[in-house]
């Protein structure tokens, strides 16, 4: 009986985590944070390097994510196509974090 019990409150626990990590306001909040990384970025690369290139894609991609999820059509996406986003957008800000550290540093002395 407590198993019972126990199971559904765990499923309930998880479609609340769920519905929480698929809101549109997380993913405006995960735009954000992953256009404030590009910013910080941009400011790392050299101005003709690829990845600037690549780091400037993203904010703009970012922009108009922001701007989706303002839209109704937004929520009627399907769960399994809002969590492959959320992942993708947890790999994005991975990469430029990686970028960001595999850039070579603005002088030769150390600080």
């Amino acid at each position: 009986m407590f198993g019972w019990i126990k199971g559904k409150m765990d499923n309930a626990k998880e479609r609340i985590r769920i519905a929480k990590e698929i809101n549109p306001k997380s993913f405006r909040v995960m735009a954000r944070e992953i256009s404030e990384l590009a910013d910080a970025c941009s400011q790392v690369c050299s101005p003709e390097s690829e990845l600037l290139q690549r780091v400037e894609r993203i904010k703009s991609e970012m922009e108009q994510l922001t701007e989706l999820t303002r839209q109704p059509e937004f929520r009627k996406l399907s769960v399994q196509r809002k969590m492959e986003l959320r992942q993708s957008l947890i790999q994005s800000k991975e990469q430029i974090l990686e970028s960001m550290q595999a850039a070579p540093s603005p002088t030769k002395l150390i600080q």
